[in-house]
């Protein structure tokens, strides 16, 4: 009874390297194809698309802490995360509005009293930079004046209403107050989005070939054929040793079928060919077709002497080859040789010289 070992050869990885440079094309298309749309989609949101221009002002202030040395500040100072909480309270932002009717100088009135207290809110943004005592903050919104008006309203509340509140401040003043707001530029990179995305998608598509070729039941190799399937491999039309081999295995035996694996093979195509490349006579040799195609061929397999099964190389012949065996064994067929048909010879030359 035929007894097989697929799938605990070990793992080729000259073969595997082989079939990756093979399907080098197919790894290029997907990683150019990755790289256009992720790239390109990045490209086309933030370049493109892009939203409406945005301004912001940035106000620089110090301020004065109510400590008698310098060595106190550290248990005074406000965070940066204080800070913001200060700018966002209600206390803060109703004097925020307050400056802004009372100044409203840069925009018509109607302005002032449409723009949402939310939207100033959002617009306000603190941080404290290496000097605890030099706090500052940002005004960004998508209008020039509307910036400018609202940073204005903010210095006046942190100058004049802040430091009553916190006890902790005995003064804060401005020292630096743009004249002009600043159009906010985006950190945009295409150039980054186009590489980052170029190697993400020639990694993955890498390894789904990886996981494509170790989990496909290919044949690439006749060596396969005897480790996989505890055959013997007869060769390849192309091998130099395939006369030889022939000899040896069917010494003796003159009644010999020529059988294949996948029902599209001609045998009769296979016999002829064996005849040209390895010039022996094989006058009694005679071809069957495949037992997956003719079921009743297998009781001329019975009466002939030896049995050269033939099998298609690359993907998906694998399973077809173990049914073929395992229907053959049923049968009582017992199988010769197996040659490797319409093998790639590139691949093989390159497998063995690099061995």
């Amino acid at each position: 009874m035929w007894e097989g070992c697929y799938g605990k050869e070990p793992f080729d990885l000259r073969l595997t390297a082989l079939r990756l440079i093979a399907n080098l094309d197919v790894v290029l298309v997907f990683t150019l194809a990755g790289t256009l749309l992720f790239g390109g989609g990045y490209y086309v949101k933030n370049v493109l698309l892009r939203s409406e221009k945005q301004y912001s002002v940035t106000s620089v202030y110090r301020v004065d802490y109510a400590i008698e040395e310098e060595k106190d500040i550290g248990s005074v100072y406000i965070n940066e995360m204080s800070w913001n909480t200060y700018l966002h309270s209600q206390e803060f932002l109703n004097a925020v509005m307050k400056h802004l009717k009372e100044n409203s100088l840069i925009m018509d009135s109607d302005w002032v009293s449409r723009i949402p207290e939310e939207e100033v809110s959002e617009a306000l943004t603190a941080y404290l930079a290496s000097d605890l005592r030099v706090p500052s903050t940002m005004v960004v919104t998508d209008f020039e004046a509307a910036s400018l008006q609202i940073a204005r309203a903010v210095e006046q509340t942190m100058t004049e209403e802040f430091p009553a509140w916190v006890k902790e401040i005995s003064g804060i003043r401005v020292i630096d107050s743009p004249e002009t707001a600043s159009e906010v530029i985006p950190d945009v990179r295409p150039a980054r989005a186009f590489a980052l995305s170029a190697i993400l998608s020639c990694f993955f598509t890498v390894v789904i070939l990886l996981l494509k070729e170790t989990g496909d039941d290919n044949i690439w190799l006749p060596a396969t054929i005897r480790m996989r399937y505890g055959k013997k491999a007869a060769g390849t039309i192309e091998s130099p040793g395939l006369s030889e081999n022939l000899k040896y295995f069917y010494e003796g035996k003159k009644k010999v079928a020529v059988c294949t694996v996948q029902a599209e093979a001609d045998p009769m195509e296979i016999l002829t060919s064996l005849r040209e490349k390895t010039g022996m006579e094989l006058a009694e040799w005679f071809a069957v077709p495949s037992p997956i195609l003719c079921p009743e061929g297998c009781r001329a397999l019975r009466e002939a002497e030896g049995i050269l099964l033939a099998v298609r190389a690359g993907s998906h012949g694998g399973k077809q080859l173990e049914y073929c065996l395992e229907y053959l064994a049923q049968q009582g067929c017992d199988v010769t040789s197996v040659l490797l048909w319409k093998a790639d010879e590139k691949l093989l030359k390159a497998y063995y010289f690099f061995h």
